[in-house]
């Protein structure tokens, strides 16, 4: 298994499953779907369901659909296993079993649906109840009789695999039955390529880790789980990591009042997400509210060894006496960077979301970080269309991005979702659709942003004020235990995280495989828009009108506006595979 608990083709997978009476196997339901469906454990095979799995690729992209078992009352033991080593291709070629996986999907509880969804066609069904979410790590799961179990199935393909058409079975053995799902694969004549075009970044802390885990941070053990992070964010295509220089760096005032820095931690970090294919560095905020949400902006302070070996109170400094120190650090960072060849690379955050009311504590600050970091592009998320002339990566939330609007030549628009937009609004909520998730994708390409920013990768941390004694797990709240607390809105489920923690593994989610898919969408649309810019040399006249017809289609009907886009799964898939087949007999005029 793969670190993200990746059931190999070949290997074993045993479920146990709880009833009064022996029942026999043959009771036992199965179908299969695709990768937007969510199953739940009440649902029922449907009428004429498909029993194969069918997927369309590109190389370098991964697709993935279901298998759904449902178990009759009574059934007690069930064996599954997957046969065939290889998918097996034209003149010999492979998939190798490396390259395939499945995993059992888990049940989420979730406690409410989001306040401000009140027609019910925005969310999948009421709270509170289980949805299908998480992938579990271990091979072995247990299930209730008459309980509908999803596995996940994907598909990886290799750059250099030929196009064509492959084929397997997946042989799954339950308690005796023996079930062979067809499984197919056509790959087209065209390859994603390694970095993302559309800029993603999911916000990781290494303190909620390191907390959640009981190890202490940047320890031995909190290193190896921060690799994890990075091979798994590189495996979903996230490019930028927010990056904790204050953590990561160790700034010391020698005795003459010159500052040394100790840069091993950030280098260890850097290397370690870069590897992985995580090649932009996002640094942390620099400032935060003084109070409450309209109180004004302060520089956030940060530990400072003094020439005696002790820490400085820099807490005692005022905004006038600590903004030295803090010109000081991000001097040496990024003199640091530039030395490393990292510094091309580099974005910097002042602080979250500036309202109206504390913008000029926020335009003051920023100015301050852009005469000392010169040509280092200063991006947050914001409130507001306030910032002119201080912020070059503009973050707002997706909500307010108008189709049509005119883009400021100096600046560049990425999107972002939280806890907000709900109602019509696509996000990422556990009890909304897939295709309410994937869609932001679709609509990065239709608005012409460069980037998506969330929050909550892995937020395991038990919400304050919960008393730290109480373990909130994610596998058993959505919410981050923000239920539990009385004077905020409970975060919407699934809000504060997108994937789950597992013993020695990160394990992912529906939701965040449905990113990845996101982003490779992303990927065939800006492909396809090239193509049709510059048609190449030889590219017939009706592919090229096909190309403008379906890159109109997606703009004005699939993905339109943010509250004016497709809720349709099979609508959306369909179009994903008519520029699949378009660019499979582009690509080759492209390379004579």
């Amino acid at each position: 298994m793969d670190a993200m608990g990746t059931f190999l083709w070949g290997c074993t997978v045993c479920a146990v499953l709880i009833g009064s009476a022996a029942a026999r196997a043959e009771n036992i339901d199965w179908w299969t779907t695709h990768s937007l469906d969510k199953a739940f454990p009440d649902s029922v095979k449907p009428a004429n369901a498909p029993q194969a799995i069918a997927l369309k690729a590109a190389r370098n992209d991964t697709e993935d659909a279901q298998v759904l078992l449902r178990t009759p009352k009574g059934l007690t033991v069930a064996k599954a296993s997957f046969s065939l080593p290889d998918l097996q291709g034209p003149d010999g070629a492979i998939i190798a079993k490396s390259n395939l996986g499945a995993h059992w999907i888990w049940y989420t509880y979730v406690h409410n649906n989001p306040p401000a969804n009140k027609d019910p066609k925005t969310f999948l069904r009421a709270a509170p109840g289980f949805f299908p979410d998480g992938f579990l790590e271990q091979p072995v799961v247990r299930i209730r009789d008459e309980w509908t179990q999803p596995l996940w199935v994907s598909v990886t393909v290799p750059k250099d695999t030929p196009p064509g058409d492959y084929t397997g079975t997946l042989g799954i053995d339950l308690d005796g039955q023996h079930i062979d799902v067809p499984v197919a694969i056509h790959v087209w004549a065209f390859t994603l390529p390694d970095e993302p075009t559309l800029h993603q970044t999911e916000w990781f802390f290494p303190a909620n880790l390191a907390e959640y885990y009981r190890i202490p941070l940047f320890s031995d053990a909190c290193w190896t789980w921060i690799d994890r992070v990075a091979q798994d964010m590189g495996r979903h295509r996230q490019d930028t990591i927010l990056t904790p220089f204050t953590m990561l760096v160790c700034m010391t005032q020698q005795a003459d009042g010159a500052f040394a820095f100790d840069f091993t931690a950030l280098d260890r970090w850097v290397e370690m997400f870069k590897k992985a294919g995580v090649t932009w560095i996002e640094g942390g905020h620099v400032a935060g509210r003084c109070g409450g949400w309209e109180s004004q902006f302060v520089w956030s302070r940060f530990n400072i060894v003094g020439s005696d070996g002790k820490p400085l109170d820099t807490g005692t400094l005022s905004e006038a006496e600590f903004e030295p120190y803090m010109e000081a650090f991000l001097k040496g960072v990024w003199a640091h960077l530039k030395e490393k060849g990292w510094a091309g690379r580099y974005i910097q955050h002042i602080a979250d979301e500036p309202i109206p009311v504390n913008e000029k504590s926020w335009t003051e600050r920023a100015g301050k970080v852009r005469g000392w970091l010169p040509g280092v592009p200063i991006v947050d998320a914001i409130m507001h269309e306030g910032l002119d002339g201080f912020i070059d990566i503009r973050v707002p939330q997706i909500q307010h991005i108008k189709p049509g609007r005119k883009e400021n030549p100096k600046e560049a628009t990425w999107s972002y979702v939280c806890l907000y937009p709900q109602g019509e609004y696509p996000n990422r909520f556990l009890d909304y659709p897939l295709i309410r998730n994937r869609i932001l994708f679709w609509l990065s390409w239709s608005l012409d942003l460069k980037g998506f920013l969330h929050w909550g990768y892995a937020h395991w941390k038990t919400w304050d004020p919960v008393p730290a004694a109480v373990d909130v797990s994610p596998w058993m709240d959505a919410t981050g235990g923000s239920i539990y607390v009385a004077d905020r809105q409970p975060l919407p489920a699934g809000d504060p995280f997108i994937v789950y923690p597992g013993r020695d593994k990160i394990c992912s989610s529906m939701r965040w495989e449905d990113i990845r898919n996101g982003m490779e969408d992303f990927e065939y649309l800006h492909m396809l828009q090239a193509f049709a810019k510059k048609p190449p040399k030889g590219m017939p006249r009706a592919d090229r009108q096909t190309a403008k017809a379906l890159l109109e289609r997606v703009r004005n009907e699939i993905a339109k506006a943010p509250n004016a886009h497709t809720q349709d799964a099979s609508e959306l898939l369909n179009i994903r595979d008519e520029i699949g087949e378009l660019l499979g007999r582009i690509t080759p005029y492209r390379l004579k």
